[in-house]
């Protein structure tokens, strides 16, 4: 499992969109911050592939879908699951509801066993929050504890760069790249 942070218009989405492009295999795309923009599908290729797309409305919203496709066996038919972003509710959520710590849990926990059992690419993206001059994704703890990859994408004038934060022996290994009208080229 995968995950991506960074602060708002770094990049996640573009590139998640840009990695689920790159497999022929049926994937399935979760929003929790609204519909994603056509023309986003349109630079990708996605509009003309298995390409589904369900919005997200809270934390217990994601864990119960992800239940019942578990349950139904229709999640293991995905050979790429990308949810932009995980966190999104769990922010708020957090705060006023304590089991907000177990669906989000049970929703990661879901997850990896689907990648682990039926292969899939999980694809996770994360808001973040500001701490002590450094941008943390909210609840990166249990993020952190799921995830195998996990890399912070920053934006640098119209140039972006992915660095690595795990596994340690890739750490801070860097990588440039940029949006355009045809995508996400690298340098």
């Amino acid at each position: 499992m995968s995950l991506l942070y960074g602060s708002a218009g770094v990049g996640k989405t573009n590139l998640c969109l840009w990695i689920v492009s790159k497999s022929s295999k049926p994937s399935l795309y979760l929003s929790t911050e609204g519909s994603i923009p056509i023309p986003l599908l349109e630079r990708y290729s996605l509009c003309s592939r298995e390409f589904y797309f369900r919005e997200i409305f809270s934390l217990e919203d994601l864990s119960i879908l992800l239940i019942e496709m578990f349950l139904d066996y229709s999640l293991s038919k995905f050979k790429n699951v990308c949810i932009d972003s995980i966190n999104t509710h769990y922010r708020y959520e957090v705060v006023e509801r304590p089991i907000a710590n177990k669906l989000l849990n049970t929703s990661l926990a879901i997850l990896s066993y689907t990648a682990s059992s039926f292969g899939s690419r999980i694809l996770l993206t994360a808001q973040v929050r500001e701490e002590e001059g450094e941008v943390v994704p909210s609840g990166y703890e249990i993020l952190d504890f799921w995830s195998d990859i996990i890399v912070e994408i920053k934006k640098k004038g119209n140039d972006r760069e992915i660095e690595v934060v795990k596994p340690s022996e890739f750490r801070n290994r860097r990588i440039k790249f940029s949006i355009t009208d045809r995508g996400i080229e690298f340098e």
